[in-house]
């Protein structure tokens, strides 16, 4: 029988039966084909046919082999079959081509999904020779730099360098865009975005913009920044020799522009506080004035949620005199922050007293009143973000989680991070001081819904729920610990005698650890679901001027063609009707375990959110899905319940929130500053 065989790239491995008999089942199912037996009998011939014709003597090519199965399939009567496979082998040609095209080489077998990301975010650096990097030298780059830093603490880097790169190439860990980017090379700037502080005065608002400025000035996708305007003084007051302040508003649309001309894909987050007198002009901001480089979140006290539960005014308060100006109808406003949300899916809102909560601020004296743009890192002024996060599904021991193979690699993404904030090219000293004051990191979690659906727990379940603490806790614990032993090696962060760590005789390298990032790009290049989102959809289709594609989520696929319910029409009506919960042909106990996130409850999604910020130290990236149909009233309600169950905030999306935008901005945002100004105290 036939021996070797001959790869695409011209390597020479061995002959595997067992992937034709996969190939032709696969094949057969895609037709509606039951008989698996069947298959491993073809594949049997294809192995003797290629014996017949090759032998001993020559070797045959993947192309030889494929041209041999279609031809057996067709010999044995088995058309349909045959002709599913020839349609499968084009769509992998037309994968090579696209990937070809990227002008990738991929030595990792990643998808074109993940090779396009590390193309559009500069994660592939161009070596000496003109060429560019491959996926596996990227993360040989990113291991051995980070690997460095053990040399200052008489560590062994050509260990750590082994053990990080194991971690990166099964993509079980995959750090920060920035660190992927960055790490090895000339300029190592590793933190994904960073806060800035700004104070009331013309030198301070024009400092900040001009670093603001610099730091966008050669960033790639993937790093922003986040502001606070609360210190602002309102508009109209009093500044000096009868000059009036132009409020908070007119600066946030100055850096907007500004940051867009330097960087046009620049990514930030402004920041103010619901008391702040300006705080209307700033809810419909974005808007209003169309903003492109940032977008909003309200910071919303205690105070404000009570007087917005008892339907009375709170006050808005001066920042720069400390006085109450006026007062507002606070459920008006908790109205208007909901109907903008609800419009167009922005601002955000961020709960200002879970946000200063230890272990997310350590420090009694500071507060914190930014994070970065994508709101899940809260950040003291100055700290930077360093985060990976853990593809959990790939730490699965049937029926449950693999607990004995996740708790070392926590360990070993803390200490990659740890690393990082040494090894990182800071602006000036002020940053690097600023992150060695708490050393703050964020380990999270992405494939989380490939998870459930690998130990057939479906996400809505009171199950899911008990597993995403347990899971987090599990994390939040490990990285303590491990964070811990780095102290007794390296020495704590340098603020750690006015921290609540040192309150606990809890002497930690870290100040907080872990963080549920959003990380949309990470979850593509790992191949795995996003962060701890459920699927937006099952299939999807893809269209191009020659082509229509299907693209299906994995773990699916498998199911029905295992099942023997896959077929292409099946899976363009799954991608026509957005979810698979009322499809007939699909077997009643698969629907609960692949809903998608307009499948889930508002309800649903929030408690999610909840269970994992349980335990979490920083904040928790979530999006809360709501149906086109929602009303206002359910995105306040949104707010008032997310902050009862403890979360740090959140951030809803509307389907069709958008397309309402574009029909209703002026009118809305007129209709909503006439009726909460008729409300002033």
């Amino acid at each position: 029988m036939v021996k070797k065989l001959k790869k695409r790239d011209g390597r020479i491995v061995d002959f595997d039966l067992q992937k034709i008999r996969s190939a032709i089942w696969k094949a057969a199912q895609a037709v509606g084909g039951t008989d698996e037996g069947q298959a491993a009998i073809l594949a049997q011939q294809v192995a003797e046919l290629l014996d017949e014709d090759y032998g001993t003597k020559k070797i045959p090519t993947v192309e030889d082999v494929q041209d041999t199965l279609e031809k057996v399939l067709i010999k044995a009567g088995h058309s349909q079959t045959a002709r599913a496979f020839i349609l499968y082998r084009q769509k992998r040609q037309a994968v090579r081509e696209a990937k070809s095209a990227l002008g990738i080489v991929d030595d990792l077998k990643l998808s074109f999904d993940s090779l396009s990301i590390l193309r559009r975010y500069g994660l592939l650096q161009v070596k000496e020779d003109g060429s560019r990097e491959t996926p596996r030298e990227m993360f040989e780059r990113v291991a051995r730099a980070l690997a460095r830093a053990e040399k200052s603490y008489g560590g062994d880097p050509r260990a750590a360098e082994e053990g990080f790169l194991t971690l990166l190439v099964n993509r079980d860990v995959v750090p920060s865009l920035s660190i992927l980017r960055s790490a090895g090379t000339g300029q190592q700037q590793l933190s994904d975005g960073y806060v800035l502080p700004l104070e009331d005065d013309i030198a301070s608002l024009f400092g900040t913009l001009t670093q603001a400025a610099l730091l966008h000035k050669d960033q790639e996708r993937g790093f922003g920044l986040g502001i606070s305007f609360s210190p602002i003084r309102p508009k109209g007051s009093s500044v000096s020799r009868g000059v009036r302040a132009c409020g908070p508003v007119a600066f946030l649309r100055l850096y907007d522009r500004a940051l867009h001309q330097v960087n046009p894909n620049s990514s930030n987050l402004a920041f103010l506080n619901v008391h702040h007198p300006d705080i209307i002009n700033f809810i419909t901001a974005k808007e209003s004035y169309g903003l492109r480089s940032f977008g909003a979140a309200v910071l919303l006290t205690k105070e404000f949620l009570r007087a917005a539960e008892e339907d009375r005014t709170y006050k808005l308060i001066d920042p720069h005199t400390q006085s109450a100006v006026t007062e507002l109808r606070a459920r008006s406003v908790l109205d208007m922050i909901a109907t903008i949300s609800w419009r167009t899916g922005d601002p955000a809102v961020v709960f200002l007293d879970q946000l200063n909560k230890a272990p997310t601020n350590p420090f009694d004296d500071l507060q914190i009143e930014a994070t970065i743009p994508t709101g899940e890192h809260p950040l003291l002024p100055y700290e930077g973000c360093f985060t990976a996060s853990i593809n959990v599904a790939h730490f699965i021991a049937a029926p449950e989680l693999d607990w004995a193979r996740l708790a070392p690699a926590v360990g070993s993404a803390l200490r990659m991070l740890d690393n990082a904030i040494d090894l990182c090219d800071y602006p000036d000293g002020t940053f690097k001081e600023s992150m060695e004051r708490t050393r703050r990191v964020g380990i999270g979690v992405i494939g989380w819904a490939d998870t459930l659906i690998m130990l057939g727990v479906p996400y809505t379940s009171p199950e899911a729920l008990k597993l995403a603490e347990k899971l987090m806790k599990f994390i939040s614990t490990e990285a303590r610990e491990a964070s811990g032993a780095l102290a007794k090696q390296r020495g704590t962060f340098a603020a750690y005698r006015q921290s609540a760590s040192a309150k606990k005789n809890e002497k930690v390298r870290n100040a907080s650890r872990t963080t549920i990032m959003a990380a949309a790009a990470a979850s593509i290049i790992a191949g795995c679901s996003q962060g701890i989102e459920p699927y937006f959809a099952i299939s999807s289709v893809k269209r191009t001027p020659t082509a229509e594609t299907f693209e299906v989520i994995p773990l699916f696929e498998q199911v029905a063609r295992r099942e023997g319910f896959y077929s292409e029409a099946l899976m363009k009506s799954i991608a026509l009707a957005g979810s698979i919960q009322q499809i007939k042909e699909i077997p009643e106990r698969w629907r609960p375990l692949f809903v998608t996130a307009h499948d889930c409850s508002v309800g649903q999604h929030l408690a999610m959110q909840a269970a994992f910020q349980k335990h979490t130290d920083n904040a928790v990236s979530k999006t809360i899905n709501l149906p086109a149909h929602a009303t206002i009233r359910e995105v306040e309600e949104l707010y008032t319940a997310a902050y009862a169950l403890g979360c740090k905030s959140v951030h809803s999306y509307r389907e069709g929130s958008t397309d309402q935008l574009i029909h209703s901005r002026l009118d809305g945002v007129k209709r909503s500053r006439k009726r909460v100004s008729r409300e002033v105290s």
